[in-house]
This record gives structure tokens, C-alpha cells and sequence, in this order.
């Protein structure tokens, strides 16, 4: 065996494990897309969803009137409660599903970025308005089910501040942990294809 066959076999092997090399790069490339676009995914939908439950939320209050037609500070509270959940409604207009085939690496990037920007600015109006609307539909409910009338009841105001005040209370600290989460996870997602995206350019 001469030189020039040692060298033969040795670029064969080279370019062999190039080859191999290339071929994982690319599965690891595309595990983590897919972990990216997945987790992304499961949250948009999520978000999706409360976007049109909005929408139901707000059917609920409407309904809810008339059972207590017969006071009109509950009646208010329940057309503001679903004007509250209308706007939240249109406030995530913008949540749309994706098509990921049409995606490249740096469009989900960018779709991340955006969807968490998104829900990022807009988590103080959606705490806000699941507070108003739980504590109107509470109060609701108490009147029409056991006849309890927050407005004709004076004495027992302060007693049922109190329950509702823990209420938005632990609404609150949780929302704010969903939302720390979901801001964890994206940035996470966010910085993953940032890692393939250079890598892919070297």
C-alpha cells in the first residue's frame, strides 16, 4: 500500500465523518426547532383559548342580568364586568394560529418575541379585568342564589370586602406567576434559536 492509497483511504474516512457529523448537526438542529415550536405552541393555544373565553365570560354577565333585574348597581357591574371581557377580548385580537411549515428559523424567532412582548404588556389589564370579573360575578351569583345583597346589607360590607380582597389577593399572586412563567419559558425558546441561528451562520 503506497502513500496515495493511505491518503484515499484517509480522506474516505474524513469525508465520511464529516458526513456524520453534518447529519447530527442537522437532527440537533431540528430536535431543538421543534422543542422551540412546540412549547410555543402549547402557550399560544392556551392564550388562544382565554382570548375567546373572553367572549363567553362576557355572554355570562349579560345573562346574569337578569337575574338581578331588579337592581341596577348589580346591573351596571355586569355590563361593565362584560365590557371589561369585550375588550380583553379585542386587546388579544392579534393571538392568530401559525403556520410552522412556513416558518424559517428566524420568523419563530421573531413570532416568540412578539407573542411574548404581547403578553407581557398586556398582563396587568388581563389580572385586572379576571379581578373585576370574578368579584362581579361573585357577588352576582351570592344575590340571585342565597339573596345576599352587598348594597342592602351594609353591616356585612365590610365582611365580604374582606373575602374578595383575599380573593384578588391570591388571583393576583397567581396570574403573576403564570405570566413570570410563560416570560421564563419564551425568553428560554427565544434564546435556544438564537444559539442555532448563529450556529447556523458559522
Amino acid at each position: 500500500m503506497n502513500v496515495d492509497d493511505i491518503k484515499n483511504i484517509w480522506k474516505k474516512d474524513m469525508d465520511a465523518l464529516e458526513h456524520r457529523v453534518k447529519v447530527n448537526e442537522e437532527k440537533i438542529k431540528a430536535l431543538e426547532f421543534n422543542k422551540a415550536k412546540t412549547g410555543f405552541d402549547t402557550l399560544l393555544k392556551v392564550s388562544i383559548a382565554g382570548k375567546n373565553m373572553a367572549l363567553v365570560y362576557a355572554v355570562i354577565s349579560l345573562c346574569m342580568i337578569y337575574f338581578v333585574s331588579d337592581s341596577i348597581p348589580y346591573i351596571l357591574m355586569l355590563v361593565v364586568a362584560s365590557g371589561a371581557m369585550v375588550f380583553s377580548y379585542f386587546q388579544h385580537s392579534v393571538l392568530k394560529k401559525i403556520d410552522y411549515g412556513k416558518l424559517s428559523l428566524i420568523q419563530l424567532q421573531k413570532e416568540i418575541a412578539k407573542f411574548r412582548i404581547h403578553t407581557s404588556r398586556t398582563a396587568i389589564y388581563d389580572m385586572s379585568i379576571v379581578a373585576i370579573w370574578l368579584c362581579v360575578a361573585g357577588l352576582s351569583f351570592l344575590k340571585w342564589g342565597k339573596g345576599f345583597d352587598v348594597f342592602q346589607t351594609p353591616e356585612k360590607l365590610s365582611h365580604s370586602a374582606i373575602v374578595f380582597g383575599i380573593m384578588l389577593i391570591v388571583i393576583v399572586f397567581f396570574s403573576k406567576a403564570i405570566y413570570k412563567d410563560y416570560d421564563k419559558k419564551l425568553k428560554k425558546h427565544e434564546a435556544d434559536l438564537d444559539v442555532l441561528a448563529t450556529y447556523q451562520d458559522q
